[in-house]
């Protein structure tokens, strides 16, 4: 068996090679599968890292799945992102193996339609000729495989997702990535400290790219030579979390998160940069009532902004807020935002439902 997988990673490197020489390392790739795939989860801000409760925590923090209150949990949720340009789709679930450990699959759909193609806008003569204007979408899916198990350790459990990545920009360019990202939970009595490493062995993307597609040519000479393949590297970042939870004996219950994101981001727009790394920030917080009505208000996306050339940076983020209702393990949570507040007025919308069951 050992020569075996020897011999398999042996031929992979080698069908990676072509692609890795010419690829590159980007500071914004992947960028939709950090969108909000779950209506909790979104509407406290993208700061429940550390909560162990709710649908998309498969592929959030698959250390949690070791901690599932109920041994099946499965859901899904929708998003119209930027007031109905893109819509978003996640399907998920969790089983409980034992006492010890449990596994989730997630599947993410991103797209996009009704884009202009606008590079056959001009004829021969170079005149402007709307009817030349055709229209594409974009598509782009992701799968989640995870599995969380608790240590001996009281409180600690780790976990694991491997995630696959299948993108086609509307016929002219198709990628395919693999990546794997990994977490850990600690709960010690109100509190719950969490951390997640993304992409922690470097995310790939190849790509494979129709030329005769995206030709232009003026005359003999082609405007805009492109690469059949590429490929680009997502680096690893790490992201921290913590959850407090006041556990009253009153009807109102209430908790507070935060997280903060280390990453290789762009320094002059991040909220906070330290030599080659930068901070995003997420904060969060909710309320609820007798474990069946939740509210949620936070705000990520914290970040220096400039809104014009002759001004200087303002402070952007992102606000959201959202409720939710739970009983007999039916779940349905609704959560809005408005990305960059001061200086976008388009709104993002999430409905998710989820089911637990099981003994």
């Amino acid at each position: 068996m050992g020569f075996i997988r020897d011999k398999a990673l042996l031929w992979c490197s080698l069908l990676l090679l072509p692609f890795l020489a010419q690829g590159q390392f980007a500071r914004y790739t992947n960028g939709y599968l950090h969108l909000g795939h779950a209506a909790a989860y979104e509407g406290s801000g993208r700061s429940t890292l550390a909560s162990e409760m709710g649908l998309g925590i498969e592929r959030r923090n698959p250390a949690a799945l070791a901690r599932l209150q109920e041994p099946i949990q499965v859901g899904g949720s929708f998003s119209s992102v930027f007031t109905g340009m893109g819509s978003l789709l996640y399907l998920g679930g969790g089983y409980r193996l034992d006492s010890l450990s449990g596994v989730g699959i997630g599947l993410l759909r991103f797209g996009v339609d009704g884009i202009q193609n606008t590079l056959s806008w001009r004829n021969a003569a170079g005149e402007e000729d709307y009817s030349r204007i055709s229209r594409f979408g974009i598509a782009d899916y992701a799968l989640f495989l995870s599995y969380g198990r608790q240590l001996a350790w009281e409180g600690l459990s780790v976990g694991g997702v491997g995630k696959l990545l299948y993108r086609d920009e509307g016929g002219f360019a198709t990628g395919v990535g693999l990546g794997f990202d990994a977490s850990v939970l600690l709960q010690r009595e109100r509190w719950q400290l969490a951390a997640a490493v993304r992409d922690l062995t470097t995310t790939w993307t190849l790509w494979f790219i129709d030329r005769k597609k995206l030709r232009v040519t003026d005359g003999d000479k082609e405007l805009n030579p492109t690469e059949e393949r590429a490929a680009e590297g997502t680096t690893p970042s790490l992201e921290l979390a913590f959850t407090y939870l006041w556990r009253q004996e009153r009807p109102w219950r209430y908790g507070a998160s935060g997280a903060v994101g280390l990453s290789a981001g762009n320094p002059k727009s991040a909220f906070f940069a330290l030599g080659g790394a930068t901070f995003a920030p997420a904060i969060g917080g909710w309320a609820s009532y007798k474990g069946i009505l939740f509210l949620r208000l936070g705000a990520h996306q914290w970040q220096w902004t400039p809104l014009s050339r002759e001004h200087q940076n303002y402070l952007t983020f992102t606000p959201t807020g959202g409720i939710g209702v739970q009983g007999w393990g039916l779940r349905i949570d609704y959560a809005f935002s408005s990305p960059l507040v001061t200086t976008s007025a388009r709104m993002n919308h999430l409905v998710s439902l989820s089911y637990a069951f099981g003994k």
